[in-house]
C-alpha cells in the first residue's frame, strides 16, 4: 500500500474521530446517535490501517489502549469505533507487540490534561499532545518504528485539529 493512501486514510480517521467526539460532546447534531456511523467508519478505517501497516498497527493500537485507560472512549460513537477496530483486528491481524503497550502508556500520559489540572509551561505540552509525538519520534530514532509512524501521527493530528476548528466555527 502506498504511503499516500495510508496518509489519506489516517487523515480521514483523525477527522472522523473528532467529528464523532463533537457530535456527542458539543451536540453539533441534535441526536447523538448520529455519531454511530461516523464512529464505525473511523473504527473500520483505523482497523484497516492497522491491518496493512505495521507502524500504524503499533501506533493506533497504542492510542486506542491509552484512550481506554484514560476513559476517552466514553460515548456510543466511540464504542462503535472501537468495535470497528476490533472487528478488523480479530479477523485479519494475527500479532500483538509489546510495543503497543509502550505506545499505550505514552498515549495515556498524553491524556492527563483531561484527568488532572495542568498549568504553566506543561500546559502547552499536553494541549498539543507533544508527549505522544516526542515518544513516537524517539521510537523512530531508536528504530523501533518506521518513519511513517511519525508521519501518520502528524497527519492524523492535523485532521483532528482542522476538524475541531471547523466544527467550532460552524456549529456554535
Amino acid at each position: 500500500m502506498s504511503l499516500l493512501t495510508i496518509l489519506i486514510i489516517s487523515f480521514l480517521s483523525g477527522s472522523l474521530i473528532k467529528f464523532t467526539d463533537d457530535i456527542s460532546d458539543k451536540s453539533i447534531i441534535a441526536n447523538p446517535f448520529f455519531s454511530i456511523p461516523f464512529g464505525l467508519a473511523y473504527g473500520l478505517l483505523m482497523g484497516y490501517l492497522m491491518m496493512i501497516d505495521t507502524s500504524a498497527s503499533y501506533l493506533f493500537g497504542g492510542i486506542v489502549l491509552g484512550c481506554l485507560i484514560t476513559g476517552k472512549i466514553n460515548n456510543t460513537g466511540h464504542y462503535f469505533g472501537l468495535s470497528g477496530i476490533l472487528i478488523i483486528n480479530f479477523l485479519y491481524v494475527d500479532t500483538l507487540s509489546p510495543l503497543v503497550l509502550l505506545i499505550g502508556a505514552i498515549a495515556a500520559f498524553d491524556e492527563l490534561k483531561d484527568i488532572i489540572k495542568i498549568s504553566g509551561p506543561l500546559k502547552f505540552i499536553f494541549d498539543y499532545r507533544m508527549t505522544l509525538k516526542i515518544g513516537i519520534f524517539v521510537l523512530v530514532i531508536l528504530n523501533f518504528l518506521e518513519l511513517n509512524a511519525l508521519i501518520i501521527l502528524l497527519v492524523f493530528d492535523l485532521a483532528y485539529i482542522l476538524t475541531d476548528s471547523l466544527t467550532s466555527r460552524f456549529f456554535k
